[in-house]
């Protein structure tokens, strides 16, 4: 995680980390919030091209197979990922699954008041959905064919999505694995193309864009009914809808200019901007109401990420940290005035997620999909390096989110303090180095976050017990690892020492 430069402690500011950076994903991410806060995001995934003369590399068990529909949820200190859908084979077959995924295709999510996860994409034409109620995501309903610019809802066991579809704007309604389709109003969709759906009580509201001008539909029985809420905008709209049941819509106009607007408790649309995008909107707005009625909205500018809420009466753009430059924002709120804001980085081809917070987050360690054992303990075995003093040294070269540390091994003398020199070169990009008795296992030294180009010396009390343990970037924890050995005097015997450099 990175404090926003220049922030104020105590003052809310944004902390990143690294959700997932298995492969290539983050593409049509979407993000919302439980009940009780935690952020869930949905996101496709594709294998990276393999260097050329290299095979493509085989998965582990349990990871998924790709290309792939893929959850993320933020519980405490600790990220859970789970496969939606992907490409396994089905059982007793050899050829996966064909899943004519694209970068293109889109996902939303929505988790209802008993915790059942609803997820809904686009594939290959047609628009998907499944839900984990039965524990683990279930077979994929094809609910409709040419889709895009999707939303979802989920109340009363019963999921909505809301999409643009044959003439205009659609709505399907799913329960018992069937889909019912409605179409709401006759409407072109703009690009960047963004729906919003929310459900209250027996009402169902649809927000979209009609041309020049940001639409809602409301549907009060079995009759949908239109209304315009600003005759300019109407493009990457999205919605949230508040615990009476008021749309609030977040929208581009022609010119890239980030508006909001509200009707409350049936009163005229009040309009207002919100922030610049920089010339066009590049994919949909996003909005979040939190618990004390506040307003935070979100979207990709020309160059980077913007945010703005109305904590002081009239919106405010706040500056968020230089590493978010990505598309497709998620945002949602949470408890205590928390907010998350997730994109897919582009560069990395990994999902972030910052948390908008007064006080650092407790940092997020990921769990393997299918990780249900007790972390291993420390390997008493030989070292696998060997030490030369107390002075270490480490660097994160440029591009070390995928290639790694330059050293895959350090070691350090048993019983004594040591320092541990980390350069981090990668420019714009948070680092650190922590030490734990095994991967997954309990922590022994987290050293602080800087973003390169940074240098830091970490001063570490001694490590009484011998053997290997395992180091990390607590940030990019997927690809930024090795091991540390802890060596008595007169341990050994083939290890490599750290001079030799173990990094590839």
């Amino acid at each position: 995680m990175i404090v926003q430069p220049g922030g104020v402690p105590g003052e809310p500011q944004f902390f990143v980390q690294v959700l997932d950076a298995q492969a290539d994903v983050g593409h049509g991410l979407s993000l919302t919030v439980d009940a009780e806060g935690n952020p869930h995001l949905a996101y496709l995934g594709f294998a990276e091209e393999p260097a050329e003369g290299e095979p493509p590399p085989v998965p582990e068990p349990g990871d998924p197979v790709f290309p792939a529909v893929l959850h993320a949820h933020v519980t405490g200190d600790l990220v859970t990922r789970s496969v939606v859908a992907d490409s396994t084979p089905p059982e007793g077959e050899e050829e996966p699954v064909e899943r004519p995924l694209s970068p293109e295709d889109q996902t939303a999510i929505a988790v209802d008041a008993d915790g059942i996860h609803h997820v809904a994409w686009t594939e290959g034409g047609s628009l998907l959905y499944a839900n984990n109620a039965e524990g683990a995501f279930g077979e994929p309903v094809e609910v409709a064919t040419g889709a895009t610019g999707i939303s979802i809802a989920a109340e009363g066991g019963t999921a909505w999505v809301g999409f643009y579809g044959g003439d205009g704007v659609q709505a399907a309604s799913i329960a018992d694995g069937e889909a019912t389709v409605e179409d709401v109003a006759p409407a072109e969709a703009p690009d960047p193309a963004g729906t919003g759906i929310g459900v209250s009580g027996e009402q169902v509201l649809v927000a979209y864009g009609d041309g020049a001008a940001t639409m809602l539909a409301r549907r009060d029985g079995g009759d949908w009914a239109t209304e315009t809420a600003d005759q300019d905008g109407g493009v990457g709209v999205s919605m949230a809808v508040d615990a009476d049941g008021n749309p609030h819509l977040a929208y581009f106009d022609s010119a890239g200019t980030v508006k909001h607007a509200h009707s409350i408790d049936g009163a005229p649309w009040e309009v207002s901007d919100v922030g610049d995008a920089g010339g066009a909107a590049q994919s949909p707005a996003a909005i979040a109401l939190d618990g004390e009625g506040l307003h935070h909205v979100a979207w990709q500018s020309a160059e980077c990420m913007g945010y703005a809420s109305n904590a002081e009466g009239d919106f405010a753009e706040e500056e968020v940290p230089v590493s978010v430059c990505g598309s497709r924002p998620g945002l949602g709120a949470g408890a205590d005035g928390v907010v998350y804001l997730a994109w897919f980085d582009t560069e990395g081809k990994e999902v972030q997620l910052a948390v908008r917070t007064d006080e650092p987050p407790p940092l997020a360690l990921p769990e393997s999909p299918a990780e249900e054992a007790p972390a291993a303990p420390a390997d008493t075995g030989e070292p696998e390096c060997l030490p030369e003093g107390t002075q270490l040294a480490i660097a994160a070269p440029p591009g070390a989110t995928l290639e790694g540390f330059d050293k895959t091994c350090l070691a350090a003398p048993a019983g004594e303090p040591f320092t541990i020199d980390f350069d981090n070169q990668d420019e714009g990009v948070p680092h650190n180095v922590a030490v734990y008795q095994s991967q997954g296992g309990a922590e022994i030294f987290v050293g602080e976050i800087i973003t390169g180009p940074d240098q830091i010396a970490y001063d570490v009390d001694p490590i009484e017990e011998e053997g290997n343990l395992f180091f990390q970037c607590d940030v990019h924890p997927q690809t930024m690892t090795g091991t540390f050995s802890v060596v008595g005097e007169g341990g050994g015997g083939g290890g490599e020492d750290q001079a030799g450099g173990q990094g590839e």
